[in-house]
This record gives C-alpha cells, structure tokens and sequence, in this order.
C-alpha cells in the first residue's frame, strides 16, 4: 500500500491517512470490519535492521506503551487505541501551568511502566507521543523516535548508550517543551543555565537542569527522584539544581516573574508576647471610590490598608503570644503562604505572610484562595479568623464571619 493512499483497505481494515510517521513505519487510522477505530501500524518496504527490530518489537510491549494489539502479522500491525494526535499539537499556550504539568505526569506514568520492567523508552520528542480521544498520552512503541535532534540524550546521539538515566534526560527536555511551549535549545554546557526560563517558577527550572545535565551521572538517577522532586516544586530550594551563575528569579508558583513589591510606609514591629490579650477592633472596610481619578483612588487605599494594618500589628503585638507555623504547616495550608503564625489565646488568630506572586494573582483567584485557606484552618484550629498580608499591607482577612479580599495599588477592586 502506498504511504499516501486513503480510504483503502489494508488486512481486511478500511485505513485513512497517515496520522503519524516514525523512522521504517507510517502509522494510519482505521476501521475493522466491527467498525471499530484502530491504529494501522505498517511496516515501510525499505527499512534497516534496527527499525524492522523496532516494529516487531511493538506487541511485546503493547502493555506498557498502553495499547492493546488487536492482529499482527509481517507487515501490519492493528492496534487501538486509534492516535487522534500528538502530544505536540495540545493547545499548550491556552493553559495554566498546572493543567500543563499535569499532562506531563499523566505521561510519567506511561514511562514509568517501562522503567519498573528495567525497559528504557528512548527519544521522548513531543512529535513521537500520540493521544487518544480524551487527550491522554500513549507511546506506539519504545525506541520508534530518531537518536537526533534536541531531546536525545548526549550519549544516546554520540555513543548510542540508551538507559534508564538518558530518558530522564529526555523527559527533561521534554518537561522544557510543556512549560516553555518550544523545542528546547542544545545545551553546550555541563550544567544547563536556562536563564531563558528565568519567568517560570524556580522550582521548574531547577528540576529540568537536575535533569538535563551532560553528565548522566549528576541527573536524578531514578525517575521516581525526579517525580518526587516535581511533586514538591513550589519548595524551589528542595528540589532539583542550582546554578552557581543564576539567581533563581521567580521563587513563587506562577509562570510569570513578579513586580517588585510597592512600598507601603514604615515596618511595624511585632511583639510576639504580652501580659495580656487585648480584642482585636474590627479592620474598617475600603470604599469603592469610582468617581475619583485613579491615582488619588490608589493614595488613599494605600493609607487605608496602612491603617489596617497597623490595627493587625498592634493586636498581634497585644495577644498573648504566637507560635509560629513550620514551612511545610504553612505550605499546606497554601502555596501562596510562606510563613505564619498562630496566636496562643483561644480562639486562635492566624497571621500569614503571602509571597510576592499573590499580586498576579485575579480578584477570583484571590478570593477563591483565601477562602480555602481559612476554611483549612477552621478544619485544624476550629477558628477562621485570622489575616493575610503582604509586607505591612493587609491583603485578605476572615474576621466577625465576614470574608474580605482586599485589593493592591495597581487599582484592582475588592470587596
């Protein structure tokens, strides 16, 4: 059958055009005689000996890669799931971070299968991964992509050494292209700098530079290493690499870098115990002022939130003593929080400092957070009251069963 033929029928299946082309094969969609969709896996009529090993390879490890082999013989092999596309072709742009990592772990997974059986995959290149009706990724087959281009580990391309630690390099590289949405560039040095992903989450970038190193023997040796580390990435200085040229430059979780924080007034300082608890006033809420120019609007919501919390501070300092969270308490509780504490009166007041990325965050995003937040802490300390701030300005608070979320000088609302 010629490569480009459709609507032909090839071992009895009705095949349509090719969906995908690895080296020695073509890869089509069809339908079986019980009108069944499958993938039609044919063998090219020239081939070298790796890639007629690599095809008839493919049903022995049909279950790892996630496929089901349904008739094989010499030159065909019908297999379904039927490819819908390629992992390349996501709309990765339309995405927030966390929907874009979580396709990619969706695909550790399918790897993962191969490393338990001590099995290597080989070249983990975007345009070699297939997906299925609902977008979930599978594999053909291990070693159907070229030893070339970016995502092929050093001693794979030069001395074509393929094991467990040249895919963690792969899927490095590949972990490059779901973030930064392009082919990663060839890295020339031992220790990748990556400063062109200086706006992604620090985290990030860390562990895609733990995983991209020349030298197999600096990279996460297991893939369990590198999927622990990826689980915990807003911790940025607990996972992956450091570079001794490179300042991590967004230490938050967005992928955006954030804006210096504004000014606001002098520091209060907080006494962290006193002879006694004095009831903390009710913070005054921020009117709208929708008629006033925007920067005499911005004035005077900054020496309203100035007040406010000088309010907060001076009931901190008048309580009767705080304890102050661990990171991982305060982390669990938000990946916008990074440190807390907890008045010992009862009922307790939390106090949490959120990090600079809380300014990117939309006016929903803001609300929805805090809510969470507080309702964790009711769950664990049987009290919601409590504020966020930012630096000395008060950015959310619980208080008299009232949510409030207050907005930053950039003239964003609040309610």
């Amino acid at each position: 059958m010629q490569e480009t033929a459709t609507n032909a029928f090839v071992a009895g299946v009705l095949v349509g055009k090719p969906v995908f082309r690895a080296p020695g094969i073509v890869v089509h969609g069809g339908l079986d005689p019980d009108d069944r969709e499958v993938a039609v896996i044919v063998l090219q009529a020239v081939t070298t000996d790796g890639q007629k090993h690599n095809f008839e390879s493919i049903p022995r490890y049909a279950k790892l890669s996630g496929i089901e082999v349904v008739k094989q013989d010499r030159h065909v092999i019908l297999a379904t799931p039927e490819p819908k596309g390629l992992f390349q072709d996501l709309p990765w742009s339309e995405w927030r971070l966390e929907e874009r990592l979580k396709r990619f772990e969706a695909f550790l997974e399918v790897v993962a299968r191969f490393h338990a059986a001590g099995e290597p995959v080989g070249t983990l290149s975007p345009c070699y991964i297939t997906l299925d009706d609902d977008l979930n990724p599978f594999l053909l087959g291990p070693r159907l992509a070229p030893r070339s281009g970016p995502y092929v580990a050093p001693e794979t391309a030069s001395e074509r050494i393929l094991d467990l630690r040249s895919d963690v390099y792969s899927l490095g590289k590949l972990l490059y292209f779901v973030v930064a949405g392009e082919d990663p560039p060839r890295e020339a040095t031992s220790i990748p700098k990556l400063e062109e992903l200086g706006k992604y989450p620090a985290g990030i970038v860390r562990i895609i530079r733990k995983a991209t190193c020349l030298d197999a023997d600096v990279r996460y040796g297991t893939l369990e290493a590198l999927r622990a580390d990826l689980g915990q990435y807003k911790r940025h200085k607990r996972v992956g690499l450091e570079h001794a040229d490179i300042t991590d430059r967004n230490t938050g979780i967005l992928s955006v870098v954030p804006e210096p924080p504004p000014e606001n007034g002098p520091v209060v300082e907080e006494s962290l115990a006193t002879p006694e608890r004095v009831r903390a006033p009710r913070p005054a809420r921020v009117p709208r002022a929708r008629s006033r120019r925007p920067w005499v609007r911005g004035l005077g919501l900054a020496f309203a939130l100035a007040g406010i919390a000088y309010l907060v501070a001076d009931y901190a300092g008048s309580s009767t003593g705080m304890a102050r969270l661990t990171p991982a308490e305060s982390n669990e509780l938000s990946g916008f929080v990074h440190e807390a504490s907890l008045s010992e009166s009862q009922p307790p007041i939390f106090f949490g400092q959120v990090d600079d990325s809380w300014e990117l965050l939309s006016f929903e995003r803001r609300t929805k957070e805090a809510t969470k937040l507080f309702s964790k802490a009711y769950d664990r300390w049987g009290t919601r009251d409590g504020f966020l701030r930012r630096g000395n300005a008060v950015v959310a608070q619980y208080w008299n069963h009232e949510l409030t979320i207050f907005g930053g000088l950039h003239g964003d609302g609040h309610e």
